[in-house]
């Protein structure tokens, strides 16, 4: 059986994660809030984007359809 598939070891898979998980640089209380006040906003200015996206099509098709 030509190029067999390696066997899955789960505890290097472990080893491996907690390593990769070591090197992250995890935010500050100041960062992490900036973050999600980022996130906040962008959701809500998605939101009324489409909101008002919704409303104009909602209206012309009104007109159209009358």
């Amino acid at each position: 059986m030509a190029g067999a598939a390696k066997r899955f070891d789960v505890a290097k898979s472990f080893k491996e994660t907690k390593a990769e998980v070591k090197k992250v640089t995890w935010p500050n209380r100041k960062e992490l809030l900036q973050h999600t006040e980022v996130v906040i906003t962008s959701i809500i200015l998605v939101g009324a984007v489409l909101w008002v996206i919704d409303f104009i099509f909602g209206k012309v098709l009104n007109l159209l359809i009358k």
